[in-house]
């Protein structure tokens, strides 16, 4: 199964941080997506869909399933937009079709699928995102030829989570001052912005997993996030990772 390269992730990180415009961000989301066989994409918070634009809300959206989205109220119906809107993980949109169907959904939820089939987007895999701004939001991704394996999953999340965070921090003009971190905790937050698990920095560290473990929730805890993908996120756009030499 294919992924996103940690280089292109990085670059793409550095450019959520030096962002002096929203166009700096989506220009660049778009074109990184779009080697990754994505055509449609959503970036912003579930206010901006349903409640009269409150929030914000970047989109790279075909146009006409766009205006048929919103011209029908689709939100309404559609269960992979009401899985996210409900809190819950990750999923491909596959898997949340397959889901509803086994819960009995009605023709309107069957007919989200089907129309954005027709506009070219028969697959596709959707974020919420938790914990960050005052309102919950997500990142979703369309496509007719994704390859939606576990590694590309992972990579999704993260550039997702990186383009959410850069984009809100440019909407609402915040200029982030990073939490106190020890020594140890930067290392440990260091060693997972490149991917490490727990398991991996214990032995690169030579401490316990607990330990790791530990640092992790303390690393959360400051950021006041539930991943550790999400304080990455958060280290990489306020400069935190720039304090740690790289490994």
């Amino acid at each position: 199964m294919g992924q996103i390269s940690f280089p292109t992730i990085l670059a793409f990180s550095e450019t959520c941080l030096g962002a002096k415009r929203t166009e700096d961000i989506t220009e660049s989301f778009t074109a990184l997506l779009a080697h990754e066989g994505v055509t449609s994409w959503f970036v912003g918070s579930f206010a901006h869909v349903s409640q009269n634009g409150r929030g914000f809300g970047f989109y790279g959206i075909p146009p006409a399933w766009h205006q048929r989205y919103l011209d029908a109220d689709h939100y309404r119906h559609d269960p992979v937009f009401q899985h996210a809107f409900e809190g819950k993980p990750r999923i491909t949109w596959g898997a949340c079709r397959a889901k509803a169907q086994a819960e009995g959904a009605g023709a309107r939820a069957e007919q989200v699928f089907h129309e954005a089939a027709e506009c070219g987007l028969t697959d596709g895999f959707i974020m919420p995102v938790h914990g960050i701004g005052d309102l919950p939001g997500c990142v979703t991704y369309g496509g007719d030829d994704i390859d939606l394996g576990e590694d590309m999953q992972t990579s999704l999340y993260l550039v997702g989570a990186y383009a959410f965070e850069g984009l809100r921090r440019l909407v609402e003009n915040f200029r982030p001052v990073p939490p106190q971190f020890t020594p140890q905790e930067l290392r440990v937050l260091r060693w997972s912005a490149e991917g490490k698990s727990a398991t991996d920095i214990a032995k690169i560290m030579n401490i316990s997993p607990h330990t790791v473990r530990s640092h992790h929730n303390n690393i959360k805890a400051k950021y006041g996030v539930f991943t550790m993908i999400q304080a990455c996120v958060f280290a990489a756009i306020d400069g935190t990772l720039r304090l740690v030499p790289a490994p």
